[in-house]
């Protein structure tokens, strides 16, 4: 019979004659075989028979102490015949045990055994070994991983091995692939299709935000478009130290997605209005894409789809933006040839409340007056004129030092930061007053007597006290 795992029980010297059967010299001797992975034995010499021992041969008095005796726990790295196990220790086969049950926890229960610490074992009046009388292979701390599976078994509900583990995190927990690879990275290069699968899975399971902002950053090539919108999403999700888990920067025309892992910012750099319609395939998509309450829409990635949870898009581009918004609402002919009208601008308008105008040594930041407000004047804005800051400076001036160059462009988008934060509290408000809320739509499903209007900032005004002012 083969195995991976075995049990190994022997005596110091034979029960009967006193002939010597296994030293520790000899344990030593076997345990040097490259094809035992971990191992870990314990000198038994302090045990006492119990009633039932002596219920079942009368030879054996309760309270007399055991013969003392070896327990040796083995973890091949391939399946080995018994008799080769018990040539290797010089012992008969019938004192090499293979356990029963699959998986990692088989060789965890026979180290657990070593100490009688379970709560089988001390509820048979079996004596406690101290951790100390445990001797194990180099590397292999056994009471950190008993430790860990008891916390697993809490977690998990049972014992899981490593590679389980890692794939339920990513599918239940949300654990990350950059998280996986960090943790382990040969794991993670064994099981890297699966955990990308698994990963898609989980995001897509997720609600899409109730309120996703967009920014349109547009300017001349030079002035930093790009290290602006990195600056942005990174003073958003500032507890965040990497950027991998804070911002996706959308990839090739044909897969903008391949490679999403949920970060809460997707930056499309250089996108005209044209390039959006294109690699959205139209402007239903676009709309679905970048709406500012969105729903849950899937959207294609290779051989599969995910759908977006990210809070903030940002988009930049050299195109004015008036012509860009302009260019997502106007006519346009697709890459199939066919023509699509042009439709109601305010469409785009609303769509992107925050308009960041860059120029040689500052930048404008407009506030989308309709969508802020709830007034409906889409294409009137707020004005935040001539703020200071030119990121490529910051970058040239800095060099190497990413440390203060960081801390400069965060004092750089603060007013802009500022602004979002007011936008994204005003729009997750929500009054704990029910039966204020039920007073306010008490005339619902009856029929009107007079024209009444109630706006959205009519709701937000319900609780005074959490009320957001715009400056």
């Amino acid at each position: 019979m083969k195995a991976r795992v075995f049990n190994i029980m022997q005596y110091v010297n034979h029960p009967e004659t006193g002939e010597p059967l296994l030293n520790e010299d000899a344990i030593k001797v076997a345990l040097n075989h490259k094809t035992i992975k971990q191992w870990a034995y314990v000198l038994h010499d302090k045990d006492v028979y119990s009633e039932k021992d002596e219920m079942d041969d009368t030879n054996h008095k309760q309270g007399d102490v055991k013969h003392p005796h070896w327990h040796i726990v083995l973890n091949c790295t391939q399946q080995v015949e018994i008799q080769t196990i018990a040539k290797w220790f010089g012992i008969a086969e019938n004192f090499v045990d293979v356990p029963k049950g699959s998986g990692a926890g088989k060789f965890l229960d026979c180290v657990e055994y070593l100490t009688h610490e379970s709560v089988k074992q001390q509820e048979l009046g079996k004596h406690r070994y101290n951790d100390g009388e445990v001797i194990a292979s180099e590397g292999f701390d056994w009471r950190a991983k008993l430790d860990k599976r008891k916390e697993n078994k809490m977690k998990y509900g049972k014992d899981l091995d490593d590679k389980q583990q890692m794939m339920y995190d990513v599918l239940y927990l949300g654990k990350t692939l950059r998280q996986c690879m960090k943790q382990d990275e040969l794991l993670y290069m064994e099981c890297f299709e699966k955990l990308q699968k698994l990963r898609l899975q989980y995001i897509s399971h997720q609600r899409p935000p109730k309120t996703r902002l967009n920014y349109y950053v547009t300017g001349k090539g030079g002035v930093g478009k790009g290290l602006i919108s990195r600056a942005l999403a990174r003073s958003m999700y500032s507890q965040h130290d990497d950027d991998e888990d804070i911002f996706f920067e959308v990839g090739a025309k044909g897969a903008p997605f391949e490679g999403y892992d949920g970060q809460p910012v997707i930056i499309w750099n250089d996108r005209r209005a044209i390039d959006l319609l294109a690699e959205l395939n139209g402007r239903g998509n676009v709309f679905n894409v970048f709406d500012t309450h969105p729903t849950k829409q899937r959207q294609n990635v290779k051989f599969s789809s995910i759908c977006l949870c990210n809070t903030v898009n940002i988009v930049n581009s050299v195109q004015d933006y008036v012509e860009f918004l302009e260019g997502l609402a106007g006519g346009y002919t697709d890459k199939n040839g066919e023509e699509h009208k042009a439709e109601d601008k305010g469409q785009s308008y609303r769509r992107f409340p925050f308009i960041v105008p860059l120029h040689t040594e500052d930048f404008d930041l407009l506030l989308n007056k309709g969508f802020v407000e709830e007034t409906g004047n889409y294409e009137e804005y707020i004005e935040h004129k001539r703020l200071i800051g030119n990121m490529q400076k910051i970058n040239s001036i800095c060099g190497s030092n990413e440390a203060l160059a960081r801390e400069l462009e965060a004092k750089t988008v603060r007013p802009i930061i500022e602004q979002h934060t007011k936008v994204a509290e005003k729009f997750e408000h929500k009054t704990q007053d029910e039966d204020a809320i039920r007073e306010m739509f008490k005339d619902y499903g009856t029929q009107r007597t007079e024209p009444v209007q109630t706006t959205l900032n009519d709701f937000m005004k319900v609780d005074d006290t959490s009320d957001v002012p715009f400056e």
